[in-house]
């Protein structure tokens, strides 16, 4: 009976890892997706079904062949932070391997020193106490402590660059909804909740041994949902090139790059308080002329304006344009466009002409393409939602007439 239930157990096991393995492969073969990004999204589901495989292994086999995959988590990290970082640049392989030095060294100390305990100690599924307190071992385990250490300096790493992505594309685009990465967010803090539920689930597994069955169950009941969440995200999440026709990815990148230096350019004049760049005649002249044409050409109705649209139509550099839009407005370009569209939007819904437009359609006239979008800055500039400043118009307006 008992072999039959752990029979049981691995089959749904095992299941579980052939589907974090399928999850993978989808997402790196989907036909729509951009598979420079992809790639890191399916190492690291990859690397995440790989902690269900460890213990698994050990279960089949013995403690000995589970060894030799606890070099492996060390990788979830760097491809976490590698794929958030795949949506604004190409990641070469000169990015790429210093993030994996800390892995190689694992891999090669585990495979100096492991044999020593393998003739010492005989195979089985239970680790023996002693190995616990061989030399070999307490190296290990310092280095376990290393590996946890690294998990959480790439969780902080990865959510760097997540919000200095977010930041920066609000100085390209107008319109972020299809790119707004809060998801993103949720995967990264998922990703610190793996780390707490790998450490809870090792120091269980020695201590309860007897329980490996419901630890395992519990670790895959947590991962798999997670892995099947962060696939789906990930394959309708659209990059920066992905959001522009005919966007070619080394112009975008060269844009993203300069919307970066733009926003360590002001935390740095933040702190120092030194001069602009440019001189404050030319910002000036430069705001003057953006502002107009926005005004006179009514650009900020084009839902889906970027900073290059703008910077083509006045026929200067998009980085002077963008460093004119910070500089002279104390703005980004997103907050510059929007601002229009609001006020654009509160014209609208005060003229009596529109009393029966729908909130939507005032929301497409003014420039926004959604209601969600429509509310959501509506409400950032003017504390109400659109519904509620159309009501409050037509309550002071009958308070008015009284």
């Amino acid at each position: 009976m008992f072999v039959l239930a752990l029979s049981v157990n691995l089959i749904f096991f095992i299941a579980g890892i052939l589907q974090g393995i399928l999850l993978a492969a989808v997402s790196y073969f989907h036909p729509k997706g951009d598979k420079s990004v992809n790639i890191f999204l399916s190492l690291y589901i990859i690397c995440v079904t790989a902690l269900m495989l460890i213990p698994v292994v050990q279960e089949l086999f013995s403690w000995q062949a589970m060894f030799y995959l606890m070099p492996f988590p060390l990788l979830i990290g760097p491809f976490l932070y590698l794929y958030v970082r795949s949506f604004k640049e190409t990641i070469t392989w000169r990015k790429t391997w210093p993030h994996f030095v800390l892995f190689f060294v694992f891999l090669v100390l585990d495979y100096a020193f492991i044999p020593s305990l393998f003739t010492k100690y005989p195979a089985s599924h239970q680790m023996p106490e002693e190995v616990l307190l061989n030399p070999v071992s307490n190296l290990r385990i310092g280095i376990r402590i290393l590996r946890n250490v690294q998990m959480i300096v790439y969780y902080l790493l990865a959510l760097r660059a997540l919000t200095s992505y977010q930041k920066s594309i609000q100085h390209i685009f107008s319109e972020i909804s299809r790119i707004n990465l809060t998801w993103l967010r949720w995967v990264i803090n998922g990703y610190l909740f793996l780390i707490i539920s790998l450490v809870v689930l090792f120091y269980f597994v020695f201590q309860f041994p007897e329980q490996f069955n419901l630890l395992i169950g519990i670790n895959m009941a947590i991962i798999t949902p997670y892995l099947y969440i962060i696939t789906i995200k990930g394959l309708t999440q659209a990059t920066l090139w992905q959001m522009k026709a005919n966007g070619k990815k080394e112009n975008i990148e060269k844009e993203f790059l300069q919307a970066e230096a733009i926003e360590s350019s002001k935390k740095e004049q933040d702190k120092t308080q030194s001069p602009k760049k440019q001189p404050e005649t030319k910002i000036d002249e430069i705001a003057a002329r953006i502002l107009r044409t926005m005004e006179q050409d009514k650009l900020y109705q084009e839902a889906d304006l970027t900073l290059q649209n703008l910077a083509d139509r006045i026929q200067l550099p998009s980085y002077q344009v963008s460093q004119a839009i910070n500089d002279g407005m104390n703005k980004n370009f997103y907050d510059l466009v929007n601002s229009y569209r609001v006020e654009e939007a509160k014209r609208l819904l005060l003229d009596a002409k529109n009393k029966d437009f729908t909130i939507l359609s005032v929301g497409f006239e003014a420039g926004f393409n959604s209601k969600t979008t429509f509310n959501t800055v509506f409400k950032k500039f003017t504390g109400l939602t659109p519904t509620e400043f159309r009501a409050k118009q037509k309550d002071r307006l009958f308070s008015e007439q009284k």
